[in-house]
Order: structure tokens, then C-alpha cells, then sequence
């Protein structure tokens, strides 16, 4: 593909999962990751959609990451649902700048979260400022 792909949030984000922990012993990890699937969307009244003008994806980001010095870690999963205008592919095909585009949302919750959590809970907000491997 070579323009940017267009979409449109069809949920909000979701936290499936966000999980903190101090580490017995410090450590670095940054791993944070995109999965893109075809995803059905359905009605109030549970009926399937039809996808008229493109396709709908669910962007899941599981992640692990300890940041520097690693004092604690943080995992979780966090998913949303989006529309792709005018795309029917199945997501092999998007361009590392459609991932980066439609990953965002998500990892900036990440980010978010652990800032305010760190907050409470070590007396120091941490700033995560990190990309997702494509």
C-alpha cells in the first residue's frame, strides 16, 4: 500500500489485562508488540455487520516492559477495535507507518497507565516513552 491508511475507532480502548510487579532483582526488558487480526463487529442486538467500505480489525498490544533501572515491571494486554475505510486486505500488507498509527492509541495507554500507577505507588511517576515491534 502506499498511502496511509484511513480508519475510524469503533471501540474504546480496552485494558484486558495490566499487571504491575516489583522485581526481587533489576532488569530491563522492553517488549512491546502489534497484532492485527480481521475482527466481526455486531449490533446492539448481537446481529453480525456487514463491512461496507472496508474491513474491521482488532489491534491487540501484549506487552512486557521494565524499564531502566528495573525496578518493576509491567504487562498487560490491551486491545481496540477500529475500521480500515476502503481496505480488505488482512493486515499483512500495511505499511510499519499504519501500524505505528494504529498501535498509537493503545501504547500511549501504556504509557498513561504505568505514569499514573509508578505515581502512587513508588512516590515517582516513570515516563515510559517507547515504540511497539512491528
Amino acid at each position: 500500500m502506499n498511502k496511509m491508511v484511513e480508519f475510524t475507532k469503533e471501540t474504546p480502548v480496552l485494558v484486558r489485562n495490566f499487571h504491575y510487579d516489583l522485581n526481587e532483582e533489576n532488569h530491563v526488558k522492553s517488549e512491546v508488540n502489534i497484532a492485527l487480526r480481521k475482527a466481526a463487529q455486531k449490533d446492539d442486538e448481537g446481529n453480525l455487520l456487514e463491512a461496507e467500505g472496508g474491513s474491521y480489525f482488532e489491534i491487540a498490544v501484549p506487552f512486557e516492559v521494565s524499564p531502566n533501572p528495573g525496578e518493576f515491571t509491567v504487562s498487560g494486554l490491551i486491545t481496540q477495535v477500529v475500521f480500515l475505510k476502503d481496505y480488505y486486505g488482512d493486515g499483512q500488507d500495511l505499511e510499519k507507518s499504519d501500524y505505528k498509527l494504529l498501535s498509537r492509541p493503545l501504547v500511549e495507554y501504556i504509557e498513561t497507565l504505568t505514569y499514573q500507577l509508578t505515581s502512587v505507588a513508588l512516590d515517582e511517576p516513570v515516563n515510559l516513552n517507547f515504540t511497539p515491534n512491528f
